[in-house]
This record gives C-alpha cells, structure tokens and sequence, in this order.
C-alpha cells in the first residue's frame, strides 16, 4: 500500500467516527473561551486515537494540542476550531473544520506508524469568531518550528485563496470637563465636540483609502444630560484592510484623526485594542499549489467567487507557511452565519466533503512530510524569508 493509499484507507475507516464528532459538537454549540465541552470531547477522541495530548495549552483553558510522532522529521499542524455563534449555534461550520483537521490527523498519523519520519499535530485553537485564540497561541510559540500549519473553511463555494483580510478594533476615550450648559458652558471642555470632530475626520479619510479597505464604528457614550457639557465620550472602531503593512498604515491614521479631534477640542485621549488585531492571511502558493492539485485529482473544481473575510488564521500564517482554503458543502447558496448553512452541515453532502476535506489536508500534509525542496519552497514564501 502506497502512502496515499494508506491516507485515504485510514481517514475511510474512520468515516462514522468523524461524522459522530461534527454531529457531536454541533449538537454541543459553545461560544468562543467556553468551549469547555467541546474541548474536554475533542482532547478525549485524540486521546483514544492514540495522539500525546496537553490541555490548557499555554494557559488558555480551551487551547489544546494532540500530537502524533515518528522520530525526528518535518512538522505539519491542523488548526482546529469549535467556536459557535452566540444565539446562532455552529453557523459558521467549525464543527466542520474540527472534524476535517482530527481527519486529517488520522490519515498523516497513519504514514507516520507505517514508517514516515515526522509529526503531525492538531492545535485547538478557541473563540476564532472574536480573534482571541490562534494571535494567543502565535505569541506563545504553539506554532514554532512547523513547516506547515492547514485548515479548511466549510462554505458555498470552493475556492484555495480567498481574500482573508485584516480585522482589529480600538475604543477611543475622550476626557472633557463638565460644566452647566446654560450658566457656564465656558467653564466646560466638550467630549462631545470630540466625538463629533474625530467621527466626522474619519468620514473625511474614508474618501483616501483603497479600494477594500474598511472603518467602521459607533458611538458607546456622548453625554447623559443636555443641560451639562459632556465630560466623557467613546468611540469604537474598526478596522479591514487587505494588506497588513497598509492596515497598520491605516490604523496610524485613524488614531491621528483622533488625536486631531483631542489637541482642537483640548480634551484628553486614551485609546486601546478592544479585541486582538487579526492579520491578514499568507497565502502560501506552494502549499496552495499541491492543495489544489490533490482537488484536480478527486474532481473538485474552484469557483470563480468575490468574498472578503477575516480570521486569526492571518497570526499563524506570518511565522508557517499556511493555507486556509474554503471548500463547497452544499448545493446552491447561503451566507455563513445563518441558520441555513448552520443546518446545511449536518447534510449528505456536507458529510461527504468532511471527509473529502480530511483527505484533501492530509494528502498535501503528506507533500510537506516527503519533499524537503517543496518545505524549502514554501518556507522561502514567509516575510523576512532569505
């Protein structure tokens, strides 16, 4: 038997074990850092496959890692998520990406036991819909020295590069003085002014930015009587750009709006990230390149599709070569994060391609375990890279 005969014959044998665990987690939605349930079911099913696990990872009570090795040899990490949606359940599919990338697993841990030199390892990465577990994980060193890190994204539509962009936010807090609005307003110092002329400058720079990029924000606090001038006022806003150097970029010139809005209205200004910034994803063509080419093999074609989104997947593809492709689990279409496609996972179809996305991860896994050009290759993609 081949290696990827070996694959596809131990991710088969395990076909109802993996449909079990999507159906499990589906029925057991947890919002993201409260996945105790799902994290304790998934450490367990790795556990009894065989694989080194170590809960807690790094301090995050829901972050874990499974490992299965071979000796000394390249690395290769699946980049679990089982987050739902608060209200909304597994709406998004990461009952789906778990189970594709414990599929996954199985099918490189089998290579690994026939003989393969290597590693492959699931890290369960918590809460990716609010952004805190992979940037988390990234700064504590869970994905060092892996030369691959892979996951696929369940959708309604196939496609290996999409547009994963950058996402972060900032709450702006403007400090005035209070005053009567009526006897004394001179005596006062208008947070309000504040919020009023930094909203309006970021509605001004909105004409300069490129094409995909986003700000957005509301107003949480601007006064809470007429009568008195405003001596507090909060902004949150947040940010999407396409390219990290130009989000950062951005970023810069939104807090410079808002520092602006301060110096001209004399009130103070504290800011700070309201969630962790999201980078946008690397993709890495090499990997990208054999992920679609093991598509090609089984029949599955991309699709010619406009999508932008945003993941922490971004963090782990700064320091690994990584991939994040979307892979069609329906007939038709409907939007992530709703209750049609949340239903929609739990299909034949959806079934089928759990484990056709198992395969598809690890028979490009498997490329990374045997080919030391094709690791070269795709390390040689990363920035700072020589």
């Amino acid at each position: 038997m081949t290696n990827r005969e070996c694959i596809i014959s131990a991710i088969d044998g395990k076909a109802a074990l993996l449909q079990d665990l999507s159906r499990w987690l589906f029925d057991h939605p947890e919002i993201g850092l409260e996945e105790f349930e799902s994290s304790k079911h998934l450490c367990q099913v790795m556990r009894e496959l065989g694989f080194e696990v170590e809960d807690h990872l790094y301090g995050m009570e829901t972050a874990f890692r499974a490992t299965k090795k071979n000796g000394d040899g390249p690395r290769v990490a699946l980049m679990a998520e089982y987050d739902a949606l608060p209200g909304a359940g597994h709406a998004c599919g990461h009952n789906m990406i778990a189970s594709m990338c414990v599929g996954a697993a199985i099918g490189l841990g089998a290579v690994l036991d026939s003989g393969v030199p290597g590693e492959v390892t699931v890290i369960g990465s918590p809460s990716e819909e609010t952004g805190h577990g992979k940037p988390y994980l990234v700064e504590h060193g869970a994905y060092d020295g892996f030369d691959a890190a892979m996951s696929i994204h369940p959708g309604a539509f196939t496609k290996v590069h999409l547009d994963w962009i950058a996402i972060g936010g900032i709450d702006f807090h403007f400090t005035g003085r209070p005053a009567h609005a009526g006897a004394a307003p001179y005596e006062g110092v208008n947070a309000l002014d504040a919020v009023v002329v930094f909203y309006s400058a970021v509605n001004a720079l909105r004409q300069q930015l490129k094409d995909g990029t986003r700000v957005h924000g509301i107003i949480l606090e601007a006064g809470s009587a007429a009568n008195i001038i405003p001596d507090s006022g909060r902004v949150r806003m947040e940010f999407r750009a396409k390219e990290q150097a130009y989000f950062d970029e951005v970023v810069e010139k939104v807090v410079n709006c808002a520092r602006g809005a301060a110096l001209a209205t004399g009130c103070e200004l504290e800011y700070h990230h309201y969630e962790p910034t999201c980078q946008g994803v690397l993709h890495n063509q090499t990997l990208g390149g054999q992920f679609a080419r093991e598509m090609e093999a089984m029949g599955i074609s991309e699709e010619p599709v406009a999508f932008t989104g945003s993941t922490d997947v971004g963090n782990v593809s700064q320091v690994v070569p990584t991939i994040h492709p979307v892979l069609r689990i329906m007939e038709g279409t409907c939007s992530l994060h709703t209750p049609e496609f949340r239903d929609a996972t739990l299909q034949p179809m959806a079934m089928e391609r759990l484990l056709e996305g198992a395969k598809l991860l690890a028979l490009t896994g498997l490329r990374v375990l045997e080919d030391a050009d094709f690791r070269a290759r795709a390390r040689a993609e990363l920035p700072g890279a020589k």
